[in-house]
């Protein structure tokens, strides 16, 4: 977004993409301009050896294809048959997700780089929209690969990572020459045939056909809203908007700077009042900062108006001062048509930051908010006291003087040697054992058998994220036990459901698990110390009990259930502290 630097008012109503939304968006054919990024000539080599790691895996899903057509065409394309289809190519894409650990964001991509690679744009392009319309079958260990019925949503915990794949072709298309684009939409026309799946990816894949985005809004809305949020980096009007917004979480739009970005990059302006309206239905600081962020970039009164009509939420004034500061005279003008307490100070702040600016300002307000600024503009400014009229102590504050610097003096051995222990309340342990209406049950791997995952622990190497819960919830004793002091979980969603069962299974021998997990994730693991005693635990306690709102119950809780425990610790590092501090 350019500033007002330059101090024209053509400069506050130019919209230029921040770098950080230009490395982030979903690029479109005629959007913002986004440097190509050169195919990965290292992809098919990689791609290969990935493969085979999985191969017999992949075969044994597609003998379990309820299609023959599926199952033919995947085994064809995993075979290097000159033959393979697009189709194919889709089919061992979607058999590989249903193996890949949850945090592998790498894999898929290789596809596309592949495709693009080795078969060109329309093979790749026909890809995507097959892709789009299949799914692998949880459940079992072969993950079969059949077709979506149109009515039927992908399931995103399962499919997330598949979006970087397709994003990768998109922004080929975008940077495509005309006739190269020209073929890939008739392509892309003739596969829309195959269902509302196939329809809703040729649309994500050409956004510039906007009958075709404007039919599946509708579609959509009406058949399978679980695929809106994959039609937002498509749409580019208001009316489209109008029928797939009320489908599409906020949240899930806000989770990064990509969606909201494509969007803008399609609507413009118009995208102000959609990007507005999640903003009421956010529910985490982050995307609300994200959200407020966005608005204050974009060079239009609507988005300035939504961030004045906010500017009581405690996140809005940040943004609205990054807005002032790109477009001074609409932030003037429109803070002076703004009531309360907060739209005062910032006014205030405002005209006496920009005096050069009230002349031209005023000719382009009422006579109410003229007369605000006037005000302010010609208060008498207050008089600088001078230098010796001030106080000793605030012309050479402490700080700025020089001190004697006292050696520390160390104490050594000064440690609390307690063991670990525990202290349940009654029934606590019962209850965390058992499974609570609405959560997992943990009580079966989905991608290797108990013995393989334990191996792999054993042996420093990463499971599949849910398998190795599923060993410390749910797994043989004389696998899981052993292990449990050495896992260290690597993906923790869920973890405020699972921790406490592993806490429960396991007690004193599951610390260091909980442990580093409460470091990383204070919030949702905190819980699980609860019955667990160990000095580090009471170290841990005091600080969140400082630091931290969101764990300061479970602190006091855990100091309360804790007593002499958290004094032996804490006294032990207050001395410490004391000692280094004094000496």
């Amino acid at each position: 977004m350019s500033t007002a630097a330059s101090g024209s008012v053509e400069d506050e109503d130019r919209l230029t993409m921040p770098a950080a939304w230009l490395r982030t968006l979903h690029p479109r054919r005629g959007g913002a301009q986004v440097p190509a990024r050169a195919l990965d000539g290292g992809a098919p080599k990689e791609l290969a050896a990935r493969l085979d790691e999985r191969r017999q895996s992949i075969l044994d899903s597609l003998a379990k294809c309820p299609d023959p057509e599926i199952a033919a065409a995947g085994a064809a394309y995993l075979a290097g048959e000159p033959t393979a289809t697009p189709l194919g190519a889709a089919v061992v894409a979607e058999a590989m997700t249903g193996f890949l650990p949850w945090a592998d964001r790498t894999l898929l991509p290789l596809f596309a780089e592949v495709w693009l690679l080795e078969h060109g744009l329309v093979f790749a392009a026909t890809a995507v929209t097959e892709l789009a319309s299949l799914h692998w079958d949880a459940g079992g260990d072969t993950r079969p690969v059949r077709r979506l019925a149109p009515h039927e949503p992908h399931n995103h915990w399962f499919g997330w990572n598949r979006s970087e794949l397709t994003r990768r072709v998109r922004a080929a298309l975008a940077a495509a020459s005309d006739a190269e684009y020209a073929e890939v939409v008739a392509a892309l026309a003739v596969s829309r045939e195959g269902g509302l799946h196939h329809r809703v990816a040729a649309s994500y894949l050409a956004p510039t056909e906007a009958d075709w985005v404007a039919a599946d809004c509708a579609e959509v809305s009406q058949v399978n809203p679980g695929l809106a949020h994959n039609l937002v980096a498509a749409i580019s009007t208001p009316e489209h908007a109008a029928l797939i917004v009320g489908h599409v979480q906020g949240y899930f739009v806000m989770s990064s700077l990509a969606l909201p970005a494509t969007l803008v990059d399609g609507m413009g302006d118009a995208a102000v009042p959609v990007l507005a309206g999640w903003f009421d239905k956010l529910y985490d600081a982050e995307s609300e900062r994200r959200l407020l962020g966005v608005l204050a970039e974009l060079p239009a009164d609507a988005a300035m108006r939504a961030l004045l009509d906010r500017i009581e939420h405690r996140y809005t004034q940040p943004a609205l001062l990054r807005a002032a500061a790109l477009f001074p005279r609409r932030a003037m003008r429109m803070l002076a048509t703004c009531d309360g307490k907060v739209a005062d100070l910032l006014l205030r702040a405002h005209v006496l930051a920009h005096p050069d600016l009230v002349a031209e300002v005023l000719t382009s307000v009422g006579d109410a908010a003229a007369e605000r600024i006037s005000k302010i503009a010609s208060a008498a400014t207050v008089a600088t006291a001078p230098l010796e009229a001030l106080p000793e102590v605030l012309i050479s504050p402490p700080w700025t003087r020089p001190r004697t610097v006292r050696k520390p003096v160390v104490v050594s051995g000064l440690v609390c040697a307690d063991e670990p222990a525990v202290v349940w309340g009654p029934g606590e342990r019962d209850n965390w054992r058992s499974a609570r209406p609405g959560q997992d049950s943990w009580d079966r791997p989905w991608h290797r058998n108990w013995e393989e995952i334990a191996g792999g622990i054993a042996d420093g190497r990463t499971s599949h994220w849910y398998d190795e819960i599923a060993l410390f919830v749910s797994g043989p004793e004389k696998l899981a036990g052993p292990l449990v002091a050495k896992w260290d979980p690597a993906d923790l969603w869920g973890a405020s459901e699972w921790m406490p069962k592993v806490v429960a299974r396991f007690e004193v021998a599951a610390l260091p698990p909980v442990l580093a997990g409460a470091r990383r994730n204070p919030g949702a693991i905190a819980p699980a110390l609860l019955p667990l005693a160990a000095p580090e635990i009471a170290v841990l306690m005091a600080e969140w009990l400082a630091r931290l709102k969101s764990v300061r119950a479970t602190a006091l809780a855990w100091l309360a259930r804790h007593p002499e425990a958290a004094a032996r610790a804490l006294t032990a590092v207050h001395v410490r502290e004391q000692w280094h501090q004094w000496g």
